[in-house]
């Protein structure tokens, strides 16, 4: 499921990426929201794939 989302979140940086610079200022706020989730959620997955239950 973790690997889906992954590939889900690379999907929307690109997106967001290619909407950028669209000609209304609507498309730009999707695409900093497409942007920001993407990575959002790729830093989370990063951040909690390192944490090992200590004993």
């Amino acid at each position: 499921m973790k690997t889906k989302l992954a590939i889900v979140a690379v999907f929307f940086i690109i997106a967001g990426f290619g909407m950028i610079h669209g000609g209304s200022q609507a498309m730009e706020r999707v695409a900093i929201g497409l942007m920001g989730s993407g990575i959002v959620y790729l830093l989370y997955l990063l951040l909690t794939s390192g944490k090992k239950k200590e004993e």
